[in-house]
């Protein structure tokens, strides 16, 4: 049975780094883990003058922003904080914590400063690829700090905010082109989820998606996010659902058993996957779902 990570607050100050290409100038001032059951809270509204990561590793963030404005973000959803903000952490999973990380960028091209200004927009987002490879090299325990990993980190966090600016930045069309374009991508986009679907999102990986459509991931999640408003890992994770609720409120079949149906190492890896969706364990969700079953019988 696989046992929860579990985060320990640290700074990880090392990461001071300068980023200058072509498109943009960056500057990672620092990043930190910090464990809930430890620090999950802000008693004051903080200020800063940089752009400010909060990424959810675990558990729930429900974060207050200005007077009134409140924000809630899951496991693996992230939120981009402007400069001149003040915001405050008002609860979070006592089991949860986050990963933060503080960055200034000064755009060198007209495009990214139109997407540098779209950071302004308080939305949750979910993870990218760029952002799951930086945090699985940046929380390792036991970092070596090598020029080799440093360079890898300094790629990774560029390659990161990159991605970000990419999704933000309008792409220009041509006159006339634009509902042909559009189509070309609804079309790919419902051709990959009839194919997700077909396997109710079991044993599928964004990057097969990738290479059994022949496009990059990058421009998957892309498309994904302009036609759907979410990306192909959200909808993976939608059809497993399904899968989940269906087989739990129309079979007999154990929990365990419907684990292993959809690609789970255990049971509690499926309980926790669908307490991220539902809000409440397997378990219960079946007990109603067969309550309301029997009820219907009865009518």
């Amino acid at each position: 049975m696989s046992t929860a990570v579990r985060y320990e607050s640290y700074n990880i100050n090392k990461y001071n780094i300068e980023i200058s290409n072509e498109l943009m100038d960056c500057r990672v001032f620092w990043a930190r883990v910090i464990s809930s059951e430890n620090e999950s809270l802000f008693t004051q509204y903080t200020k800063h003058t940089f752009y400010e990561i909060q990424y959810a590793l675990e558990g729930r963030i429900g974060m207050l922003i200005g007077e009134n404005d409140r924000v809630d973000f899951d496991e693996s959803d992230f939120l981009i904080i402007p400069p001149d903000t003040y915001h405050q952490i008002v609860d979070g999973d006592t089991d949860g914590a986050r990963f933060i990380m503080a960055f200034t960028v000064s755009p060198k091209d007209g495009s990214i400063a139109r997407a540098v200004e779209q950071l302004k927009d308080l939305t949750p987002r979910r993870e990218t690829t760029q952002m799951r490879a930086l945090l699985s090299l940046m929380l390792q325990k036991n970092y070596i700090d090598t020029p080799l990993r440093r360079r890898q980190i300094n790629n990774l966090i560029e390659e990161f905010l990159m991605e970000i600016l990419e999704l933000l930045t309008p792409q220009e069309k041509s006159v006339g082109d634009g509902a042909q374009i559009s189509s070309e991508a609804e079309r790919t986009v419902e051709n990959i989820l009839s194919f997700i679907r077909d396997y109710g999102g079991v044993g599928i990986r964004v990057s097969d998606l990738a290479a059994r459509f022949n496009v990059s991931e990058r421009h998957l999640n892309r498309l994904f996010v302009s036609v759907t408003g979410e990306s192909p890992k959200e909808a993976i994770n939608h059809e497993k659902m399904k899968r989940i609720e269906a087989l739990a409120s129309s079979t007999s079949l154990s929990l365990c058993e419907i684990s292993e149906l959809c690609g789970f190492s255990d049971e509690y890896a499926m309980n926790k996957f669908f307490r991220r969706y539902n809000r409440t364990n397997l378990s219960e969700f079946r007990k109603i779902a067969k309550r309301n079953m029997g009820d219907l019988t009865d009518r």
